[in-house]
């Protein structure tokens, strides 16, 4: 990973359009309505490599002690496996440590991503192996 730098941000509005670019442009995949997300698209965190946005992820809070880790989502230009795999890492390390800061005690999140199964593991998170299936319904 020559020369690169990976910081972690707060996601801002303006961050929007390179996001939903981001969605678009996955196969089998879609922006989904800015609405439906925290914050209005803002509530998560972004990880720049040297000032370049190349991975994302949101934080679904709720009345209780749990927040939901959801809607990561990556520059599909971002290349190179390690690039990517440490970009990711940093990017759920920082928001399992930003849901802890919160004074929550329990992160939920549902994915089908490996990578992502294996960090929540190698961070202490219990895995239900059962599948699982989303409902989704707009009113």
């Amino acid at each position: 990973m020559n020369n690169s730098r990976l910081v972690p941000r707060k996601i801002k509005k303006e961050d929007w359009s390179t996001l939903e670019k981001w969605w678009n442009s996955w196969p089998n995949s879609s922006a989904p309505p800015k609405e439906s997300l925290p914050g209005n698209g803002t509530g998560g965190i972004i990880i720049e490599d040297n000032g370049k946005p190349v991975i994302a992820g949101f934080i679904y809070q709720t009345n209780s002690k749990l927040a939901m880790l959801e809607g990561i989502i990556s520059n599909p230009n971002y290349r190179g496996k390690q690039k990517r795999d440490k970009s990711l890492e940093i990017l759920v390390a920082c928001l399992h440590e930003t849901i802890k800061l919160m004074g929550c005690k329990y992160i939920f999140a549902m994915t089908d991503n490996k990578k992502i199964i294996n960090l929540g593991i190698m961070l202490g998170w219990c895995l239900d192996a059962k599948p699982n299936y989303t409902l989704t319904k707009i009113l």
